[in-house]
């Protein structure tokens, strides 16, 4: 029969596989738990990385729509510079020519007045003349002229 020590020798030595058999184990489940951590983190990586590539493209396209947007709006100011400078060089001569309009009227006005001066010396050149004027009612006119004929 096996003494104590014998058994106790073989319990040891079979004790030593097994211990070395759980801290494999052990190992390589904590490996595997690592491994699975790093390739979650990589697969974590990937989709930040392409959500920043979606991202990237996204800006990209609103930077050309932005700029596009800015250059119309740039050849826009330029067609409203250039009407606007139109508009005020129209204006200038239209007011040029308002202000030569009325400085005409002014000078019909003022020949009007010298006229009507002219018709009340000559009705009181009339009058002391012995000979009578055209009615009052007939002055407004309008009249046409003739020649004195020559007889």
């Amino acid at each position: 029969m096996p003494s104590l020590t014998d058994i106790l020798i073989q319990i040891a030595v079979g004790a030593v596989p097994l211990g070395v058999a759980y801290m494999a184990f052990r190992s390589a489940t904590d490996a595997n738990k690592k491994t699975q951590e790093t390739s979650l983190l990589q697969v974590e990586r990937q989709a930040e990385l392409e959500r920043s590539k979606v991202d990237a493209e996204a800006f990209i396209r609103a930077k050309t729509i932005y700029e596009d947007a800015l250059s119309q709006l740039e050849k826009q100011l330029v067609r409203m510079q250039t009407h606007t400078s139109q508009v005020s060089t129209d204006l200038a001569t239209e007011q040029s020519a308002s202000t030569a309009m009325r400085d005409q009227i002014n000078r019909l006005q003022a020949q009007i007045r010298a006229l009507e001066r002219t018709v009340v010396t000559l009705r009181t050149q009339l009058i002391s003349a012995g000979l009578a004027p055209a009615p009052a009612s007939e002055t407004t006119g309008p009249y046409q002229l003739r020649h004195p004929r020559m007889e």
